[in-house]
């Protein structure tokens, strides 16, 4: 085997290897993180009013929820936020109910310090996707939802932390623009 592709092999195993090892320390850095925020006001009062707003839009038969009438859905216990507390990131975790369905989701949420309250947006930020076959080796059985957090978490913690392992607050803060509010505009205005 030639040196240069044998080097370049070594390279790329050592490589992934330490991306593993990386992701495995980045995800007990923020279970360690998210213990500590459990004991938090903030993020019971979070949780609590992102309950609150999910259910009051179910019974608003709101259009952008209907989905949630049709699937397994769970709050995440997971809570980004930035270092200040004031804004962050949720996520719903949800299961296609129907049996020949393929893929399951996890909608990014925000949360929003407004005026001594929280505002949680619904929509405007990206769905994340999972094909069931990737995720658990079986085309149609649903992805637990212990797997939809961990897969959805590993996306978020990807930018979550800066190299010096503190909060991007950059990342966290940017979602929180003009365009997300008039999302969340429209839709709290489509009802079914």
């Amino acid at each position: 085997m030639n040196k240069y592709i044998k080097y370049t092999l070594i390279f790329i195993s050592i490589t992934g290897f330490a991306a593993c090892i990386n992701a495995d320390r980045i995800r007990a850095l923020f279970n360690a993180q998210l213990d500590v925020f459990k004991k938090n006001e903030t993020y019971n009062v979070v949780q609590s009013d992102t309950h609150k707003a999910l259910k009051k839009w179910i019974n608003e038969d709101l259009e952008g929820v209907h989905i949630l009438k049709k699937c397994n859905w769970k709050l995440d216990d997971a809570v980004f936020f930035n270092s200040k507390k004031d804004r962050c990131y949720l996520l719903l975790l949800i299961q296609d109910k129907n049996k020949k369905a393929e893929l399951d989701y996890a909608y990014l949420m925000y949360g929003a310090l407004e005026h001594d309250q929280w505002v949680i947006y619904f929509t405007g930020l990206p769905t994340m996707v999972f094909h069931r076959e990737k995720a658990d080796n079986d085309q149609y059985k649903p992805i637990s939802m212990a797997n939809l957090s961990l897969l959805s978490r590993d996306k978020i913690l990807k930018h979550y932390y800066k190299a010096n392992r503190h909060i991007n607050d950059e990342y966290v803060n940017k979602a929180y623009n003009t365009e997300l509010k008039k999302k969340q505009e429209l839709f709290l205005q489509k009802k079914h």
